[in-house]
């Protein structure tokens, strides 16, 4: 048994479970920081409203961040559900302050993408297959 949880053996394979919790307060944490991070940067610096028509890729980018922030103490298949649970999370809040437009819903599927791409580009996750 490892770590409470009983391996299994599957074509004389013993695998192990893999646990993957979420970490459900940084990922609402995330998700809201993410999508009103913006507001705030353009009330306390009103120059900035000027960019207010790229409001959505700042959130998008944030999203990114703040999955690679919240999955970065993850390992293996957690890693992308944390991202998954970040970008679902602020595309979801997006969408109740934006309304449910075109252009909100496509925003909302690419904020989706980016918080699973945040949290798993660049970490070597993937096996590399030698021949």
């Amino acid at each position: 048994m490892a770590g409470g949880l009983p391996a299994r053996t599957i074509g004389g394979m013993t695998t192990l479970p893999a646990t993957s919790r979420v970490p459900t307060g940084a990922v609402l944490l995330a998700g809201l920081g993410a999508q009103f991070a913006d507001d705030v940067a353009y009330f306390v610096l009103p120059p900035t409203a000027v960019l207010a028509p790229l409001g959505g890729l700042l959130a998008i980018l944030l999203t990114a961040a703040a999955a690679r922030y919240v999955s970065r103490d993850r390992t293996g298949a957690a890693v992308a559900r944390t991202g998954l649970a970040v970008g679902a999370t602020s595309a979801a809040v997006g969408l109740l302050a934006a309304g449910l437009g075109w252009v909100a819903i496509l925003l909302a599927g690419l904020t989706v993408l980016a918080g699973v791409a945040g949290a798993v580009v660049g970490r070597g996750l993937t096996a590399r297959v030698d021949r």
